[in-house]
């Protein structure tokens, strides 16, 4: 720590160059070479449902030393709390930022790195910023984005709504890589030196829907929203923001942040996946599409037990045998209760049970918080009692879930083998819904998954539960991964080559959930040639997964005999590789 005089405070790493205006509460950020990286903004704003938070008069800025290292504290005047506080703590490689009020009121959302200060109004963060990653592949065509491009990561979106597609990993990671160096195009990042700015906080802390990266010309802040569901009552602290230095690319940073956190005691340990859930697998989804296509009708009117017959007995015909089967939407009568619609399954425990004796497993899709058949009292409502949302922190809610999941997996019930878990994006949103406990955003979901989670190891330890939660945080409620569609189905035209993208989805979940293997999917793919390519990739990458079985629904071609012969050969040269039997029958 070096202060110079008693109107500034700096301080010199390997890593980087600080220096404090007090006047302006702002903090200039410059690497080792100079170059800027940051003006940080020593703001923050908690605006509550009674209104904004802004800071009222002069702050006082003051530094001491900390370890090796320096902390900063912003005291200010705010409007709506009795306190505020603002920290900069500065260490030999990173940068931590943090705002503790005190009070009460409803957090609506929290402004990081920024804030409302009167008589200036909002006063962000200015940065040297080019390129922005994110985690999230909230983009059809980008990886790499211009840093005047928002940016968001949460557990809230949907694929069928225009402009809202950061629905694909909920949540991914909570964390941004950014470099000072422009890219050359969509895909990808630049040379040159990484950082990433990302949250620290654990799981039953993360009651925030979203975390925004808000750019503005040559700036930005960050945002949480809690949409009024965390309530405090004396003092609240955010999430720690950290910045940290220093990286090679923007997987090298993302892989930094879970280390982090995992020294911080924030990350739970991943599950040991059994060899038997890196069989390649065979869900339904895209044929079910394609007979919606070809026959007219909706995709899920097509999840019987006639057609998957159908689907199999063409693969197996080609020689492509399946390790594990998913049967995708809608096998179930109503989403809540899980109980398999009689006229499309006349018996599906029994169909399950011959896809034992054939040595292959079978996994139920499982749609995330539907209320479909649920009582108003185990939902998540609007105001006027309408349920919109299964609630697993109502005693009715989590009862309702468990019973589901036993029923799925007990020998006495259907005896599937696991779920693919889906809709995670439709995590209830919204400041006048009503729910029964504490918990809310990301917190929420992770309540709802452990629910599932830990309800199907009771009952099946050998049980594997499929998510796209590509979070460290969610790693005891996940055994894989999945990469989930490949086309957002809301985007226009032109997409990007398919598999580059989903390249990247894969390197974000090695960089992020290290030992989680992962499911590479495979639909919606745009036409023959994008499928090709991708699955011959799929083997170097994650378990096989195999959507079609005549044609890509979305282009209408036929796949041809070679197709299915190549998909066998490749499947084939996957179990040699991973010492896995083929299911039994076959050689």
């Amino acid at each position: 720590m070096n202060p110079t005089d008693d109107q500034t405070l700096s301080m010199t790493t390997a890593a980087y160059r600080l220096r404090v205006d007090p006047v302006r509460a702002v903090a200039d950020v410059r690497g080792a070479d100079g170059r800027l990286w940051f003006r940080l903004r020593l703001l923050g704003s908690l605006d509550t449902l009674d209104g904004p938070d802004e800071t009222v008069g002069d702050v006082a800025v003051s530094g001491r030393g900390d370890g090796d290292g320096l902390l900063v504290e912003v005291r200010c005047r705010s409007s709506r709390w009795t306190e505020r506080t603002t920290y900069l703590r500065c260490t030999e490689t990173r940068l931590e930022h943090w705002t503790v009020v005190r009070g009460e009121g409803r957090v609506l959302s929290a402004q990081l790195f920024g804030g409302r200060r009167l008589p200036r109004g909002a006063l962000p963060s200015g940065s040297g910023l080019h390129t922005v990653v994110s985690p999230n592949p909230d983009h059809p065509r980008r990886v790499a984005r211009s840093a005047v491009e928002p940016a968001v990561i949460g557990v809230v979106g949907e694929g069928s709504e225009p402009g809202v597609g950061h629905w694909l990993f909920t949540p991914a990671p909570w964390c941004y890589a950014v470099c000072r160096e422009p890219a050359a195009n969509d895909v990808d990042p630049p040379d040159g030196e990484w950082a990433v700015v990302g949250l620290l906080a654990p799981v039953a802390e993360q009651t925030f829907t979203a975390f925004h990266y808000d750019p503005v010309t040559d700036g930005f802040s960050l945002r949480l929203e809690y949409e009024g569901h965390t309530t405090v009552a004396g003092e609240f602290r955010t999430p720690t923001v950290v910045v940290d230095f220093g990286h090679t690319d923007p997987y090298d940073a993302f892989a930094a942040h879970t280390a982090l956190l995992r020294e911080r005691g924030l990350l739970p340990e991943p599950h040991e996946t059994l060899d038997r859930w890196m069989q390649p697998l065979f869900c339904g989804w895209g044929a079910q599409n394609w007979l919606a296509v070809e026959r007219r009708g909706s995709a899920p009117q097509y999840a019987t037990e006639q057609a998957y017959d159908e689907f199999l007995a063409r693969l197996t015909d080609n020689g492509v045998l399946p390790g594990t089967v998913v049967v995708d939407d809608k096998w179930q009568e109503q989403y809540a209760t899980c109980r398999p619609d009689p006229r499309k399954w006349p018996d599906l425990r029994r169909w399950i049970a011959r896809r034992h004796r054939s040595g292959q497993s079978v996994l139920l899709w499982w749609k995330a918080w539907d209320p479909e058949g649920a009582p108003r009292d185990a939902c998540v409502c609007t105001p006027d009692g309408e349920p919109v949302a299964l609630d697993p922190e109502s005693p009715s809610g989590r009862a309702l879930v468990e019973d589901a999941v036993r029923y799925m997996l007990a020998p006495e019930g259907l005896d599937a083998d696991g779920f693919k878990v889906d809709f995670t994006a439709r995590t209830p949103s919204g400041v006048g819904l009503t729910h029964a406990g504490p918990s809310w955003g990301a917190a929420l979901l992770h309540r709802l998954l452990a629910v599932v989670y830990d309800t199907a190891k009771a009952v099946k330890p050998s049980a594997c539960i499929i998510t796209h939660a590509a979070n460290p945080a969610f790693a005891d409620v996940t055994d894989l991964i999945r990469l989930n569609d490949v086309l957002m189905l809301d985007a226009p035209e032109p997409w990007t080559a398919v598999a580059p993208h989903m390249s990247y989805r894969a390197e974000v979940v090695r960089a992020a959930c290290p030992g989680v293997p992962i499911d590479t999917d495979g639909w919606m793919m745009p036409g023959r040639v994008a499928w090709l390519e991708w699955t011959r990739r799929q083997p170097g990458i994650g378990v096989p997964a195999l959507y079609y079985v005549t044609h890509v629904d979305h282009s209408g071609e036929p796949l041809l005999p070679e197709d299915l012969a190549e998909v066998a050969r490749l499947w084939a040269e996957y179990r040699k590789k991973h010492d896995l039997p083929m299911p039994l029958g076959y050689s």
